[in-house]
Protein backbone atom coordinates (compact mmCIF):
# COMPACT_ATOMS: atom_id res chain seq x y z
CA UNK A 1 0.00 0.00 0.00
CA UNK A 2 2.91 2.01 0.30
CA UNK A 3 1.98 3.45 -3.65
CA UNK A 4 -0.61 5.20 -2.25
CA UNK A 5 1.27 7.74 0.05
CA UNK A 6 -0.63 11.02 0.23
CA UNK A 7 1.44 14.46 -0.31
CA UNK A 8 1.36 15.06 3.70
CA UNK A 9 3.24 11.93 3.58
CA UNK A 10 0.23 9.27 5.10
CA UNK A 11 -1.15 6.47 3.93
CA UNK A 12 -4.79 7.37 3.61
CA UNK A 13 -7.97 5.15 2.08
CA UNK A 14 -11.37 7.07 2.22
CA UNK A 15 -14.41 4.85 2.44
CA UNK A 16 -18.19 5.95 1.57
CA UNK A 17 -20.46 3.99 4.18
CA UNK A 18 -20.02 3.32 7.42
CA UNK A 19 -22.18 0.70 8.40
CA UNK A 20 -21.97 -2.63 9.86
CA UNK A 21 -19.23 -3.86 7.24
CA UNK A 22 -17.62 0.21 6.76
CA UNK A 23 -17.00 -0.06 10.64
CA UNK A 24 -15.52 -3.34 10.83
CA UNK A 25 -13.57 -2.31 7.69
CA UNK A 26 -12.04 0.68 9.42
CA UNK A 27 -10.95 -1.04 12.21
CA UNK A 28 -8.84 -3.42 10.22
CA UNK A 29 -7.32 -0.61 7.97
CA UNK A 30 -6.91 2.09 11.41
CA UNK A 31 -5.32 -0.94 13.11
CA UNK A 32 -2.51 -1.22 10.44
CA UNK A 33 -1.69 2.23 10.25
CA UNK A 34 -4.33 3.94 7.39
CA UNK A 35 -5.65 7.11 7.68
CA UNK A 36 -8.93 6.24 7.02
CA UNK A 37 -11.24 9.22 5.80
CA UNK A 38 -15.08 8.21 5.88
CA UNK A 39 -18.64 9.53 4.63
CA UNK A 40 -21.80 8.75 5.68
CA UNK A 41 -24.81 10.81 5.86
CA UNK A 42 -25.79 8.93 9.16
CA UNK A 43 -24.63 11.39 11.94
CA UNK A 44 -24.42 8.52 14.57
CA UNK A 45 -22.15 6.34 11.70
CA UNK A 46 -19.43 9.14 11.40
CA UNK A 47 -19.20 9.95 15.10
CA UNK A 48 -18.33 5.84 15.95
CA UNK A 49 -15.71 6.21 12.64
CA UNK A 50 -14.38 9.31 14.58
CA UNK A 51 -14.27 7.57 17.84
CA UNK A 52 -12.91 4.14 16.18
CA UNK A 53 -9.74 6.26 15.15
CA UNK A 54 -10.60 7.83 11.45
CA UNK A 55 -11.07 10.91 10.05
CA UNK A 56 -14.57 12.18 8.93
CA UNK A 57 -15.50 14.43 5.27
CA UNK A 58 -18.54 16.32 4.26
CA UNK A 59 -19.35 14.28 1.57
CA UNK A 60 -18.23 11.49 -0.97
CA UNK A 61 -16.24 14.09 -3.36
CA UNK A 62 -14.21 15.11 -0.18
CA UNK A 63 -13.18 11.39 0.40
CA UNK A 64 -12.08 11.39 -3.48
CA UNK A 65 -10.58 14.89 -3.44
CA UNK A 66 -8.11 13.54 -0.23
CA UNK A 67 -7.71 9.90 -1.01
CA UNK A 68 -5.80 8.17 -3.81
CA UNK A 69 -8.48 4.57 -3.49
CA UNK A 70 -11.93 4.86 -1.89
CA UNK A 71 -13.77 2.20 -0.75
CA UNK A 72 -17.31 1.78 -0.77
CA UNK A 73 -19.68 -0.30 1.49
CA UNK A 74 -23.01 0.48 0.61
CA UNK A 75 -26.61 -1.06 1.09
CA UNK A 76 -27.13 -1.57 -2.27
CA UNK A 77 -26.21 -0.85 -6.87
CA UNK A 78 -28.51 2.24 -6.40
CA UNK A 79 -26.75 3.71 -3.48
CA UNK A 80 -23.92 3.06 -5.03
CA UNK A 81 -24.60 4.54 -8.15
CA UNK A 82 -25.86 7.58 -6.27
CA UNK A 83 -22.43 7.83 -3.99
CA UNK A 84 -20.36 7.80 -7.24
CA UNK A 85 -22.24 9.81 -9.73
CA UNK A 86 -24.61 12.38 -7.75
CA UNK A 87 -24.27 15.78 -6.94
CA UNK A 88 -20.89 15.69 -4.68
CA UNK A 89 -20.32 12.33 -5.69
CA UNK A 90 -17.05 10.97 -6.08
CA UNK A 91 -16.81 11.29 -9.71
CA UNK A 92 -16.98 14.65 -8.95
CA UNK A 93 -14.32 15.26 -6.92
CA UNK A 94 -11.89 12.38 -8.36
CA UNK A 95 -8.06 13.97 -8.88
CA UNK A 96 -6.27 12.06 -11.50
CA UNK A 97 -5.67 8.19 -10.96
CA UNK A 98 -8.50 7.94 -8.60
CA UNK A 99 -9.35 3.99 -7.70
CA UNK A 100 -12.87 2.79 -6.71
CA UNK A 101 -13.23 -0.19 -4.77
CA UNK A 102 -16.61 -1.13 -4.43
CA UNK A 103 -17.51 -3.61 -1.80
CA UNK A 104 -20.80 -3.29 -1.73
CA UNK A 105 -22.90 -6.77 -2.95
CA UNK A 106 -24.21 -5.22 -6.38
CA UNK A 107 -25.74 -6.65 -9.18
CA UNK A 108 -22.67 -7.86 -11.67
CA UNK A 109 -24.27 -5.70 -14.33
CA UNK A 110 -24.29 -2.75 -12.31
CA UNK A 111 -20.21 -3.25 -11.35
CA UNK A 112 -19.77 -3.37 -15.54
CA UNK A 113 -21.47 -0.20 -15.59
CA UNK A 114 -19.81 1.70 -12.91
CA UNK A 115 -16.37 0.41 -14.42
CA UNK A 116 -17.27 1.63 -17.97
CA UNK A 117 -18.85 5.54 -16.75
CA UNK A 118 -15.87 5.35 -14.33
CA UNK A 119 -13.03 4.47 -16.94
CA UNK A 120 -14.57 7.52 -19.16
CA UNK A 121 -13.85 9.88 -16.53
CA UNK A 122 -9.97 8.49 -16.10
CA UNK A 123 -11.37 7.16 -12.64
CA UNK A 124 -10.30 3.19 -11.94
CA UNK A 125 -13.11 0.30 -10.54
CA UNK A 126 -12.64 -2.65 -8.96
CA UNK A 127 -15.66 -4.85 -7.78
CA UNK A 128 -14.24 -6.46 -4.35
CA UNK A 129 -16.91 -8.92 -3.03
CA UNK A 130 -16.09 -9.46 0.98
CA UNK A 131 -17.17 -12.82 1.82
CA UNK A 132 -17.76 -12.64 5.56
CA UNK A 133 -20.11 -11.27 7.90
CA UNK A 134 -18.80 -8.26 9.96
CA UNK A 135 -17.80 -9.90 13.17
CA UNK A 136 -15.83 -11.90 10.45
CA UNK A 137 -14.16 -8.88 9.10
CA UNK A 138 -13.14 -7.36 12.30
CA UNK A 139 -10.85 -10.30 12.90
CA UNK A 140 -9.63 -10.44 9.96
CA UNK A 141 -11.04 -13.45 8.61
CA UNK A 142 -12.97 -12.63 5.62
CA UNK A 143 -12.18 -13.58 1.76
CA UNK A 144 -11.67 -10.48 -0.78
CA UNK A 145 -12.84 -11.36 -4.27
CA UNK A 146 -11.75 -8.68 -6.91
CA UNK A 147 -13.37 -8.31 -10.33
CA UNK A 148 -11.32 -5.91 -12.49
CA UNK A 149 -8.09 -5.52 -14.76
CA UNK A 150 -4.42 -6.39 -13.42
CA UNK A 151 -3.60 -2.55 -12.74
CA UNK A 152 -6.88 -2.01 -10.86
CA UNK A 153 -6.05 -5.22 -8.76
CA UNK A 154 -2.22 -4.19 -8.11
CA UNK A 155 -3.49 -1.35 -6.24
CA UNK A 156 -6.64 -2.71 -4.73
CA UNK A 157 -5.04 -5.91 -3.46
CA UNK A 158 -2.09 -3.93 -0.53
CA UNK A 159 -5.54 -2.32 1.15
CA UNK A 160 -7.78 -5.37 1.06
CA UNK A 161 -5.17 -7.14 2.20
CA UNK A 162 -5.09 -5.08 5.22
CA UNK A 163 -8.53 -5.92 5.59
CA UNK A 164 -8.58 -9.73 4.52
CA UNK A 165 -6.75 -12.97 5.34
CA UNK A 166 -6.69 -13.41 1.46
CA UNK A 167 -7.61 -12.15 -1.47
CA UNK A 168 -8.58 -13.35 -4.83
CA UNK A 169 -8.62 -11.72 -8.26
CA UNK A 170 -11.30 -13.75 -10.10
CA UNK A 171 -11.83 -11.95 -13.39
CA UNK A 172 -12.55 -8.61 -15.22
CA UNK A 173 -15.56 -6.44 -13.89
CA UNK A 174 -18.52 -7.97 -12.74
CA UNK A 175 -16.84 -11.28 -11.39
CA UNK A 176 -16.13 -10.36 -8.04
CA UNK A 177 -19.96 -10.13 -7.36
CA UNK A 178 -20.50 -12.68 -9.21
CA UNK A 179 -17.91 -15.05 -7.10
CA UNK A 180 -19.67 -13.44 -3.88
CA UNK A 181 -22.98 -14.29 -4.98
CA UNK A 182 -22.50 -17.67 -5.62
CA UNK A 183 -20.90 -17.84 -1.97
CA UNK A 184 -23.39 -16.35 -0.08
CA UNK A 185 -25.79 -18.88 -1.94
CA UNK A 186 -23.78 -21.73 -0.64
CA UNK A 187 -23.31 -20.27 2.40
CA UNK A 188 -27.37 -19.43 3.19
CA UNK A 189 -28.55 -23.26 2.14
CA UNK A 190 -26.00 -24.14 4.88
CA UNK A 191 -27.15 -21.26 7.44
CA UNK A 192 -30.20 -22.62 6.72
CA UNK A 193 -29.43 -26.34 7.14
CA UNK A 194 -28.26 -25.33 10.71
CA UNK A 195 -31.09 -24.42 11.96
CA UNK A 196 -33.46 -26.66 10.61
CA UNK A 197 -31.37 -29.01 12.15
CA UNK A 198 -31.49 -27.81 15.77
CA UNK A 199 -35.41 -27.20 15.28
CA UNK A 200 -35.99 -30.60 14.85
CA UNK A 201 -34.06 -31.42 17.56
CA UNK A 202 -35.91 -29.21 19.62
CA UNK A 203 -39.15 -30.87 18.41
CA UNK A 204 -38.28 -33.95 19.19
CA UNK A 205 -37.59 -33.29 22.54
CA UNK A 206 -33.48 -32.90 22.45
CA UNK A 207 -31.60 -29.96 24.17
CA UNK A 208 -30.81 -27.89 21.17
CA UNK A 209 -27.27 -26.66 23.10
CA UNK A 210 -26.23 -30.29 23.27
CA UNK A 211 -27.18 -31.35 19.99
CA UNK A 212 -25.06 -28.01 18.70
CA UNK A 213 -22.37 -29.48 20.54
CA UNK A 214 -22.71 -33.45 18.98
CA UNK A 215 -22.91 -30.91 15.57
CA UNK A 216 -19.47 -29.24 15.88
CA UNK A 217 -17.82 -32.94 16.77
CA UNK A 218 -19.14 -34.70 14.17
CA UNK A 219 -19.04 -34.68 10.10
CA UNK A 220 -21.65 -32.24 9.84
CA UNK A 221 -19.62 -29.05 11.47
CA UNK A 222 -19.25 -26.43 9.51
CA UNK A 223 -18.00 -22.69 9.25
CA UNK A 224 -22.14 -21.54 9.26
CA UNK A 225 -22.72 -23.73 12.33
CA UNK A 226 -20.03 -21.69 14.54
CA UNK A 227 -21.22 -18.57 13.56
CA UNK A 228 -25.05 -19.07 13.60
CA UNK A 229 -25.80 -22.39 15.70
CA UNK A 230 -25.59 -20.55 19.22
CA UNK A 231 -27.35 -17.21 18.07
CA UNK A 232 -30.30 -20.20 17.39
CA UNK A 233 -29.83 -21.96 20.71
CA UNK A 234 -29.52 -18.57 22.66
CA UNK A 235 -32.12 -16.90 20.54
CA UNK A 236 -29.91 -13.73 20.48
CA UNK A 237 -30.14 -11.64 17.29
CA UNK A 238 -29.53 -8.41 18.43
CA UNK A 239 -26.35 -6.68 17.42
CA UNK A 240 -26.51 -8.46 14.19
CA UNK A 241 -23.59 -9.29 12.29
CA UNK A 242 -25.59 -9.19 8.86
CA UNK A 243 -29.22 -7.91 8.79
CA UNK A 244 -31.62 -10.67 7.32
CA UNK A 245 -33.01 -7.41 4.49
CA UNK A 246 -29.50 -7.67 3.21
CA UNK A 247 -29.65 -11.05 3.03
CA UNK A 248 -33.02 -11.48 0.78
CA UNK A 249 -31.55 -8.18 -1.26
CA UNK A 250 -28.47 -10.19 -2.19
CA UNK A 251 -30.88 -13.02 -2.48
CA UNK A 252 -33.15 -11.12 -4.92
CA UNK A 253 -29.77 -10.25 -6.96
CA UNK A 254 -28.83 -14.16 -7.19
CA UNK A 255 -32.32 -15.53 -8.26
CA UNK A 256 -32.46 -12.64 -10.72
CA UNK A 257 -29.03 -14.11 -12.17
CA UNK A 258 -30.47 -17.70 -11.85
CA UNK A 259 -33.07 -17.22 -14.37
CA UNK A 260 -30.64 -15.12 -16.51
CA UNK A 261 -28.62 -17.48 -17.20
CA UNK A 262 -31.13 -20.64 -16.86
CA UNK A 263 -29.25 -22.03 -13.40
CA UNK A 264 -32.21 -23.78 -11.15
CA UNK A 265 -31.90 -22.45 -8.01
CA UNK A 266 -34.44 -24.42 -6.46
CA UNK A 267 -33.16 -24.81 -2.35
CA UNK A 268 -32.15 -20.89 -2.69
CA UNK A 269 -35.90 -19.84 -3.90
CA UNK A 270 -37.52 -22.28 -1.07
CA UNK A 271 -35.01 -20.62 1.60
CA UNK A 272 -36.13 -17.27 0.00
CA UNK A 273 -39.65 -18.00 1.21
CA UNK A 274 -38.61 -18.42 5.02
CA UNK A 275 -36.55 -15.06 4.20
CA UNK A 276 -40.09 -13.25 2.96
CA UNK A 277 -42.11 -14.89 6.41
CA UNK A 278 -38.98 -13.04 8.45
CA UNK A 279 -39.36 -9.94 7.08
CA UNK A 280 -42.81 -9.92 7.01
CA UNK A 281 -43.03 -10.66 10.93
CA UNK A 282 -41.09 -7.52 11.45
CA UNK A 283 -37.71 -8.94 11.86
CA UNK A 284 -35.64 -7.55 8.50
CA UNK A 285 -32.91 -5.70 11.15
CA UNK A 286 -32.39 -9.02 12.80
CA UNK A 287 -29.14 -11.37 12.30
CA UNK A 288 -29.56 -13.58 9.78
CA UNK A 289 -29.54 -16.50 12.11
CA UNK A 290 -33.55 -15.28 12.78
CA UNK A 291 -34.60 -17.91 10.32
CA UNK A 292 -34.55 -20.52 13.36
CA UNK A 293 -37.08 -17.87 14.54
CA UNK A 294 -39.38 -18.56 11.61
CA UNK A 295 -39.45 -22.42 11.56
CA UNK A 296 -40.40 -22.11 15.17
CA UNK A 297 -43.27 -19.69 14.69
CA UNK A 298 -44.05 -22.73 11.89
CA UNK A 299 -43.79 -25.63 14.15
CA UNK A 300 -45.81 -23.31 17.00
CA UNK A 301 -42.91 -23.01 19.65
CA UNK A 302 -43.02 -19.85 22.20
CA UNK A 303 -41.42 -16.98 20.75
CA UNK A 304 -39.14 -15.81 23.18
CA UNK A 305 -37.70 -12.81 21.41
CA UNK A 306 -38.60 -9.45 20.51
CA UNK A 307 -38.27 -7.00 17.40
CA UNK A 308 -36.54 -4.36 17.41
CA UNK A 309 -39.78 -1.84 17.79
CA UNK A 310 -40.15 -3.59 21.11
CA UNK A 311 -43.35 -5.47 20.11
CA UNK A 312 -42.42 -8.70 20.04
CA UNK A 313 -42.96 -11.26 17.28
CA UNK A 314 -46.25 -13.10 16.46
CA UNK A 315 -46.10 -17.13 16.99
CA UNK A 316 -47.71 -19.53 18.73
CA UNK A 317 -47.51 -22.00 21.80
CA UNK A 318 -45.25 -25.55 21.02
CA UNK A 319 -47.91 -28.54 21.40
Amino acid sequence: MDQEIAANGRREVGLVGLGLMGSAMTGRLVAAGVAVVGFDPVQQAREAHLRNGGEVATSPAEVARRCPVVLLSLPNGQVSAEVLFGVDGVAAGAPDGLLVVDTSTIGPDEAESAAARLAEAGIGFCDAGISGSSNVVARGGSLGIVGGDAAGYARAEPVLAAICREVVHVGGHGDGMRAKLVINAVLTINRFAVAEGLVLAERMGMDAGQMLDVLAASIANSDALGIWGRRMVDRTYEPPASRIRQHNKDAQITLGLGRQYGAPLLVTSQINHVVQMALANGLGDLDNSVVAEVLRMLAGQDVAFRTPDGRGAAGGRRS
